[in-house]
């Protein structure tokens, strides 16, 4: 083995669109709104939370995943617990 692959040993690329099963528990950032329902985007892919607070708009909270669709790259998730505001 070459020093090369061995800097190189362990490393993978991150896709735009992640994979989740039903009974993840997942930090997520509300980044808005949906057809009345708060949603969160991680990558390419898309989490409808429900039971947010209606201010949940812009802080990382704590989500159940509920269902998860591997084709679609869309999901539902129940809300848990803010923990903390948007840095920005």
């Amino acid at each position: 083995m070459s020093v090369f692959d061995k800097f190189l040993a362990g490393w993978s690329f991150r896709g735009s669109t992640p994979d989740y099963a039903a009974g993840d528990v997942l930090e997520v950032m509300v980044t808005g709104e949906e057809n009345g329902g708060h949603v969160a985007r991680i990558g390419d892919s898309t989490l409808r939370i429900e039971d947010a607070p209606a201010d949940a708009i812009n802080t990382r909270i704590i989500v159940d995943v509920e269902s998860w669709d591997d084709s679609a790259h869309t999901g539902r998730a129940t809300y848990r617990k803010t923990v903390g505001e948007s840095a920005f």
